[in-house]
């Protein structure tokens, strides 16, 4: 009796010189990490490593004092708990080794989205790395535990056979597992496309079956969305590689948005495109790219007329339409009542002119045309004289068309009495505000991105083709 007390008291020593020696290294390790680490990212390897190293080299120290101090020797033999005690012993290390990996992983992750300033604007390229290491974060700690569940069933034999049988029929249960784990399997495989294929970052503002949100979170197997009014979809992964979606932020949050209004054909529509310029000029919402105003309708009894506006984000432009929106329907009510909307009952009160005067309204439209064609064909030569004296003594010229040219060549005189040059007019159905792809080298710009593969590239498809034909 006396002999197994000291035995147990010397294993409880052993055990506790063991657990002080791995507190102390841990220490030690804490010590080194807060030195050599830099301050910046300091909190976060410290924070994700202290406890699980913690409990890393304490059981690890106390279980090597123990299977030390239990060791067979030359005139004493082993314990008989000493194998039970070295199975477990190994079963915790295992978990204990899980723990940590796992810390260092988290440590590192966060060390890597680290940034100096963190108030500053993420960066596309943060948000793909961000989005990239977390799946890689989720796919490397599912495979260290179950790696981990898997070696702590192995130290046990009848699990080992069982694992022999399984391997021996591993062909059949890939079969009935697959068909099992398909959806699962097909989620975990499309979270990890997600990531790596750069379609869906977190923080990107998408629109999927006319729902709006911004991409919280991105996990093996689903996505979370949250919506403007904070709620939160749950998208599984499957849906984003499988069926279209509307991606606001791929390369630049710069949005364009439409503003609609269906007037009646009295509309003033260059005056509407002259207050929505001072709309938009009045608003910080506006980021001075686009304000364009077109009629893109005209049947039905009503006329459609479309502002387009453009800001910095999708909430800005959200709130610049819906102040365009109301402030035009203000100014229409109040500066252009005859603009509203109207279905009209009243009797035909414009009749059609006679046959002789509509013959002449086309005889008269082509000859003014063949005109403008003549001036424009003997506009190489030296040009005509500005003064309206010398136009009129040209025979050449047709009546009409020396009144239209004096008008054009008359001077115009500010209130001091000095000649300016001609104004023209803006704001017009030619004006680049008129206009949504062309007029000016943003709309051009984007009439290029519109316009589809470039001459070399439509070619070479067409060679693809023939070659193909051939063979």
């Amino acid at each position: 009796m006396t002999d197994d007390t000291l035995d147990l008291l010397t294993v409880l020593l052993w055990a506790g010189l063991g657990l002080l020696a791995g507190f102390v290294v841990s220490l030690s390790l804490t010590l080194l990490l807060r030195l050599v680490v830099k301050r910046r990212t300091r909190k976060f390897v410290i924070r994700r490593i202290r406890l699980p190293q913690r409990i890393f080299f304490t059981l690890l120290g106390a279980g090597l004092g123990v299977t030390f101090i239990t060791r067979p020797r030359a005139f004493r033999a082993a314990p008989e708990w000493r194998s039970l005690f070295l199975q477990v012993f190994l079963i915790v290390m295992i978990f204990a080794t899980a723990l940590l990996l796992t810390g260092i992983i988290r440590a590192v992750g966060e060390t890597l989205l680290t940034r100096d300033d963190d108030e500053a604007e993420e960066t596309p390229h943060f948000r793909r790395v961000r989005t990239q290491l977390q799946i890689v974060t989720r796919v490397a700690l599912a495979v260290i535990w179950i790696c981990a569940l898997a070696g702590a069933l192995l130290t046990f034999p009848e699990f080992r056979a069982i694992g022999a049988s399984l391997m021996a029929s591993a062909g059949l249960l890939s079969i009935v597992a697959g068909l099992a784990a398909q959806s699962s399997l097909a989620n975990i495989f499309a979270g990890m496309q997600i990531a790596f294929s750069d379609a869906l970052r977190v923080g990107d503002l998408v629109v999927f079956e006319e729902q709006m949100g911004s991409v919280e979170e991105i996990t093996l197997t689903y996505v979370v969305v949250r919506a403007w009014d904070d709620r939160r979809w749950i998208v599984p992964s499957t849906y984003f590689t499988s069926k279209p979606f509307e991606n606001w932020t791929r390369r630049e949050p710069k949005l364009l948005g439409t503003v609609e209004f269906d007037l009646d054909w009295l509309a003033p529509v260059e005056a509407m495109r002259v207050e929505l310029t001072k709309i938009v000029r009045s608003s910080e919402l506006w980021d001075g790219r686009t304000a364009t105003m077109q009629v893109t309708d005209a049947t039905g009894g009503h006329v459609r007329i479309r502002a387009v506006v453009s800001a910095a984000t999708s909430g800005q432009l959200w709130d610049l339409r819906c102040l365009v929106r109301e402030e035009l329907i203000a100014w229409v009510q109040h500066q252009a009542v005859y603009a509203l909307p109207r279905t009209r009952l009243e009797p035909e009160t414009t009749t059609a002119p006679p046959v002789e005067e509509r013959e002449d309204f086309v005889d008269r439209v082509v000859t003014e045309w063949e005109a403008e064609q003549a001036l424009e064909e003997t506009s190489v030569l030296p040009a005509v004289s500005s003064n309206l004296e010398d136009t009129e003594e040209d025979p050449a010229l047709p009546k009409w068309l020396h009144s239209w040219l004096s008008h054009r060549r008359r001077p115009v005189v500010d209130i001091r009495g000095e000649e300016e040059s001609p104004v023209e007019t803006t704001l017009s159905s030619r004006s680049p505000e008129a206009r949504l792809y062309s007029g000016s080298p943003e709309a051009e710009e984007r009439d290029r991105k519109m316009s589809g593969p470039s001459a070399a590239d439509m070619a070479e498809r067409e060679n693809n083709a023939g070659r193909r034909d051939l063979a």
